[in-house]
């Protein structure tokens, strides 16, 4: 056959050649087995990702788990839905497929230290991960299973993405330490020996002798710790006085310094995750857009927290050592209060951000008076993150049977009783105005409330 010019348009949408989609793949039941695995340990991934926000120390760290909680998140969404496309009734979602893979996910999730964990979930868990979809991509048919094929490639580069971060991240934090080395190394084989057991994410490689398998880290139920934590750059984390509260919308402060209280806000806002962490945890058993619309907002105040951060850095402010980036907000939260209250104070926060005179508009408008664009544009991506976030509140507590009504009502009763009981902490550290000091150091000039007396402790409802 003569050929015509137009048969050297790529064939089949450019999925594949003819020769390629002309193989047997998987079957939709080896399909949707494997689909089944995939989901079950990107979900358990998540679960151990948000449950270590808290008590993290390392600052990067928190901001590398609150991204990578949500992907996983997003990876989980997309699976769930392509298994209920290939299957009715849909399989359980609930459970795990296979107790060997489950019996790794348990033991990753039992990591002792910052060392372990990224030993555990980047070197092992996500490295696994993604030559299991690779190895997927290479079996199933391109043109017949192509949505599975889109999900998975952009799930890929999420993943290549995160191993990258976890090994530049495990050698910062070994770098001074080679007994660290040595027991994240040995904790390393230890769950690659679990890994193994399970035959791999997959399932599919030769399983090794789960009696040969080294000890469980404990038979004991995993205790949680949700005190939250800073690594030893940053101070005050138990000073509690944090005039930037009240200093960003007092009348009679020029906008440059209502500007700068409202970066520190910002900066201020990881304590949002890190208490968000602790409910989404232990609220156990929900419908899965409980869990997946809360990791969302929980990766959107990480990303208000670094923009604080960036901020600073663009000002060449030390801001580990010069903000006291206190853990008050989470600790008296995640500590003295029940899951359920979490939930009702961050919906009763977010419900006064949509205020005018103090809200997201208004701390716009402030950047814009001051001058600067790039704190005018993170606050006009903040303020569309809350609008979001309000929403999601909404919804979810309207599944517990509370109004907003009801919730803002509770909300200040907890808040008065959790934050009476930071008093047992104040002693950890100086109860001090650092207020008008940084105002100079950074502004260059007094601080428009530097005698003002009332600026101690901030016992106000907010972020």
């Amino acid at each position: 056959m003569r050929p015509h010019p137009l048969d050297r348009i790529p064939e089949l949408a450019g999925l594949a050649t003819y020769a390629e989609a002309a193989r047997i793949g998987y079957s939709i039941d080896e399909n949707v087995q494997r689909l089944l695995r995939f989901h079950w340990a990107e979900r358990r991934l998540m679960s151990t990702l948000i449950a270590r926000i808290p008590a993290e120390p390392v600052w990067e760290v928190k901001c590398a788990l609150s991204l990578h909680q949500w992907q996983c998140a997003e990876h989980v969404d997309a699976l769930r839905a392509r298994i209920a496309e290939m299957r009715n009734p849909v399989p359980r979602l609930d459970l795990s497929p296979d107790a060997e893979l489950d019996a790794f996910l348990r033991e990753l999730d039992r990591s002792a230290n910052t060392a372990e964990l990224l030993t555990g979930a980047y070197q092992i868990a996500y490295t696994a991960l993604a030559r299991a979809y690779r190895d997927h991509l290479a079996h199933t048919n391109p043109l017949v299973d192509q949505p599975t094929c889109r999900i998975l490639r952009t799930a890929i580069a999420d993943i290549d993405d995160a191993v990258a971060w976890g090994a530049r991240a495990f050698e910062a934090v070994v770098a001074s330490d080679s007994g660290a080395r040595r027991a994240a190394d040995a904790w390393g084989a230890h769950l690659t020996a679990y890994l193994d057991a399970a035959g791999g994410i997959a399932g599919d490689q030769p399983r090794r002798d789960s009696s040969t398998l080294p000890a469980a880290g404990s038979a004991a139920p995993l205790a949680r710790d949700f005190r939250p934590r800073r690594d030893d750059r940053f101070q005050g984390s138990y000073n509690f006085e944090f005039p930037p509260h009240v200093v960003y919308a007092m009348p009679g402060v020029p906008a440059d310094e209502r500007n700068l209280a409202l970066l520190c806000k910002r900066a201020l806002e990881m304590d949002v995750p890190e208490m968000m962490a602790s409910f989404i945890t232990e609220r156990e058993n929900e419908p899965w857009e409980f869990y997946r619309d809360y990791s969302r907002q929980l990766w959107d105040e990480a990303r208000h927290a670094m923009m604080g951060t960036v901020a600073f850095e663009a000002r060449g402010i030390d801001w580990k050592t010069e903000i006291p980036l206190n853990v008050s907000f989470a600790l008296r939260l995640n500590v003295h209060a029940e899951p359920l209250e979490r939930q009702i104070m961050l919906y009763a926060i977010e419900q006064s951000l949509m205020s005018g005179e103090t809200g997201k508009r208004f701390e716009r408008e402030t950047a814009v008076a001051a001058g600067d664009a790039l704190s005018a544009h993170f606050h006009d991506y903040d303020w569309a993150d809350e609008v979001l976030h309000a929403q999601i509140g909404r919804r979810m507590l309207r599944r517990d049977g509370i109004t907003s009504d009801e919730a803002r009502q509770r909300a200040q009763a907890i808040h008065e009783r959790t934050w009476a009981a930071l008093d047992q902490y104040r002693s950890r550290a100086e109860q001090r105005n650092w207020w008008p000091d940084f105002v100079r150091r950074v502004l260059r000039h007094e601080s428009a409330v530097a005698d003002r007396d009332e600026l101690g402790s901030v016992d106000i409802l907010s972020e």
